[in-house]
């Protein structure tokens, strides 16, 4: 159970953990099939279109990841481990900044965020949905598709590949926006002992302890035999930027492999979490640029009585506090040449005490898993490869919620228990028709319920009053089933040995989540007597780039144009004055996408022992434009009008680096985040978040080979801005305020 005893008192047991933060000479830009860093002066990537070679263990080194991503047809982000421990990596922000296409934005400085790609997700007011997450290839989340990223400890992994769309099709994902998944160092990755220490503005600290190993082969009867670990321990605490944003963690991240011959490998991974957060709530535009540190939720309106305490968050005491465990086996069988099956079970238990406008205590296990072929044997002569996959899910959550007496429990208002139960099925064919040109077909068949049985409560007495029972009043089991079978094929096409072009056209389906059936009032005012009247969002998608690096070795490049043709898509909505969830009739989600590095000169100042410094840039721009291509209504109001902008994020946005690293071992990096024209907040259009403009600084030092500092400037104009806001918010707090000025400096030592 999640332990709820006081700020002070849970960070001293974070901080005494120690230690955090990074660096390494290089760098590299985020975006597509090649991460190695044409801006070092290195060998450019070389698109290879042979099968994947298959070695015998479960985790892919990373260059075949990226010969595997180079035969995808689509644009897909690998970030390497030097891209996330030359950073603060205390949330994706840190680590996708260079990603076209993919947003993340921090909700009060946590990592826990509004996370979207491609604008598929932007009804995420809360937490995350809509892009699947996994922990090398092993889901991540409840059954239902609801999750969050506050039990992700970046520094324990050791790569993290972000697959848009029906790319993801790899790992099964059947959620519009793709998936992200997170590969953890092992033995063979990481070093015996590497301690990291971070400090930095608005009470940050953070830290790591790690130690992984391979053991000296052995015998387990007559084969072969080789065992490996790895284990992180973790914990970070700040004070935060807003009143009432202080967060805390507690991680531990581990695996234990074993590797049977050269055929079989079974490796286990156990995540351990305990999370404490305040949450301090989102401002109006006015309250932003008044005081933009102050406590959110304010409610111009009388407190409800029986149900909400709405006053603001702090007065209530806004959290969340859970604790969660999780383990999954993968189990990895070359059973034949160039063909092999996994089994990859888990599951999972959290518990979670959240005071909102009610505070509700929340218990929740799932279990789930996969089975998966993969055949890379040649076809008619044609390299080729073929990935086929079985995917059941179970999830049980039991819920209550009470009165919120200032972040106590006062009188029961209502109990549940939803059940979710989830079985897909996909595979996948990519074919070398010729030498330069690869065919890729694919689909997944989705089979998702979502049963519940709720039972409602008004108050006795004094609501206020724990002992007095509530009285029992309306009570339902509503039952939902949604079904799809959705194709996939595309192509991936060598224009020169060291550039592609690559395109593809997929149908995506995503049922909503139980938080969403769950929500209060139907699109035509009524309400909810069970489960909204809520059905499936559903995509075609188009995409064509081009990607590779020059002859010269001193540009690369990633240029994207997509279209989705959306159906159903899920909107956080206000009916009645209330937040709730409805489906838009056909909104359109078109893009381009444009990631690239260069290499502006070396020998500008400095040649040392052979070496010369180096001065580099990288870029990242994003055009969105996401419509409404039908008139919304609710309640017979009108909610979105044909060609309104589908909220949440911005029409243009460009990240900028220039980087410069000497030959002694010490680099420095300005970089800015621009979003070049402010954005609706609001599917009418009337209220818009405005542009920004984020100066940050970036800079190491690695003294050896085991000693590296690392610095880190962020906002250093102090801008006042909301990168994350509240889509739609029924009494118009949109803007969740973005950190100020600060500053951040670790240090890493490894044996």
């Amino acid at each position: 159970m999640a332990t709820r005893c006081g700020w002070l008192k849970f960070c001293r047991s974070v901080v005494t953990i120690g230690v955090v933060s990074v660096m390494g000479p290089g760098w590299g830009w985020s975006e597509s099939w090649a991460q190695t860093s044409v801006a070092h002066g290195e060998e450019p990537p070389v698109l290879e279109m042979a099968p994947i070679q298959v070695e015998g263990q479960r985790i892919e080194n990373v260059e075949s990841v990226k010969k595997e991503m180079a035969r995808r047809p689509g644009s897909n982000i690998l970030i390497e481990e030097k891209q996330i421990t030359e950073s603060r990596a205390m949330n994706l922000n840190d680590v996708l900044q260079f990603a076209p296409g993919v947003r993340f934005q921090s909700r009060f400085g946590a990592d826990e965020g509004q996370f979207q790609i491609r604008g598929t997700s932007l009804r995420n007011n809360y937490h995350h949905r809509g892009i699947n997450i996994l922990i090398n290839g092993i889901f991540f989340g409840d059954a239902d598709g609801f999750s969050d990223f506050e039990s992700i400890d970046l520094l324990a992994y050791e790569r993290i590949e972000v697959y848009k769309g029906a790319n993801a099709l790899r790992y099964g994902a059947n959620t519009i926006g793709g998936a992200i998944n997170f590969v953890p160092r092992t033995g063979y990755s990481a070093s015996i002992l590497q301690m990291r220490m971070l400090a930095g503005s608005f009470g940050m600290v953070s830290g790591q302890v790690s130690s992984g190993k391979v053991t000296e082969p052995f015998k387990i009867g007559d084969m072969n035999a080789t065992a490996d670990y790895y284990i992180s321990v973790s914990g970070n605490r700040q004070d935060g930027f807003q009143d009432h944003s202080q967060q805390a963690r507690e991680r531990i991240n581990a695996n234990v492999g074993l590797q049977l011959g050269t055929h079989q490998e079974i490796r286990a991974y156990f995540l351990q979490s305990v999370v404490s957060e305040a949450i301090p709530g989102a401002l109006t535009n006015q309250q932003l640029s008044q005081n933009r540190r102050q406590a959110g939720g304010q409610t111009p309106f009388a407190v409800p009585g029986f149900f909400a305490c709405v006053t603001n968050n702090q007065t209530c005491q806004w959290g969340r506090y859970y604790n969660q465990q999780r383990l999954g086996i993968a189990y990895h069988n070359e059973f034949a040449v160039n063909q092999f099956v996994e089994i990859i079970p888990y599951v999972s238990n959290q518990y979670v005490d959240h005071p909102i406008f009610r505070t509700l205590r929340q218990s929740t296990q799932n279990v789930g898993g996969e089975i998966r072929y993969v055949n890379t044997n040649q076809l008619f002569g044609m390299n080729h490869s073929f990935t086929a996959g079985l995917q059941p899910r179970y999830g049980n959550q039991k819920q209550t919620r009470h009165v919120n007496i200032n972040g106590s429990i006062g009188a029961l208002a209502q109990e549940y228990r939803a059940k979710s139960t989830y079985i897909g099925a996909y595979a996948e064919d990519a074919l070398d028709a010729t030498k330069d040109l690869t065919l890729v077909v694919g689909g997944r068949w989705d089979h998702s319920t979502r049963e519940a049985t709720i039972q409602n409560y008004g108050p006795a007495g004094n609501p206020f009053d724990p002992t007095i029972a509530s009285t029992p009043t309306t009570a339902q089991r509503p039952l939902r089933h949604f079904d799809a079978l959705n194709p996939k094929l595309g192509f991936v096409y060598r224009t020169t040995p060291t550039s592609q072009m690559y395109f593809n056209a997929s149908r995506s389906y995503e049922a909503p989540l139980n938080v969403e059936l769950l929500s209060s009032v139907n699109a035509n005012g009524s309400a909810n007597t069970g489960f909204l009247d809520l059905d499936a969002q559903r995509a075609w998608q188009f995409e064509l780039g081009h990607r590779g690096t020059s002859a010269d070795k001193r540009y690369s490049w990633d240029v994207t144009v997509y279209d989705l043709e959306m159906q159903k898509e899920l909107l956080a909505s206000v009916i009645n004055n209330q937040d709730t969830f409805q489906n838009a009739g056909g909104t359109r989600h078109t893009g381009v996408e444009a990631g690239g590095a260069m290499v502006l000169t070396k020998g500008l100042f400095a040649q040392s022992g052979g070496k010369e410094d180096s001065l580099q840039t990288r870029v990242a721009y994003t055009w969105s434009r996401f419509k409404f291509t039908d008139d919304v209504y609710g309640a017979g109001t009108l909610i979105a009008k044909d060609g309104n902008t589908v909220a949440g994020a911005p029409e243009h946005n460009l990240n900028l680096e220039v980087r410069y690293d000497h030959p002694a071992g010490w680099w420095v990096a300005p970089n800015v985040e621009w979003s070049l024209s402010g954005f609706y907040v609001d599917y009418l259009n009337t209220v818009k978040n405005p542009s920004y403009f984020v100066l940050n600084m970036k800079s190491g030092w690695n003294i050896t080979d085991r000693l590296t500092l690392y610095a880190e400037g962020r906002n250093l104009t102090n801008a006042t801005y909301a990168g994350s806001v509240v889509v739609n918010d029924s009494i118009n707090r949109f803007a969740n305020p973005a950190q100020g000025i600060s500053a951040y400096g670790g240090i890493e030592y490894k044996f």
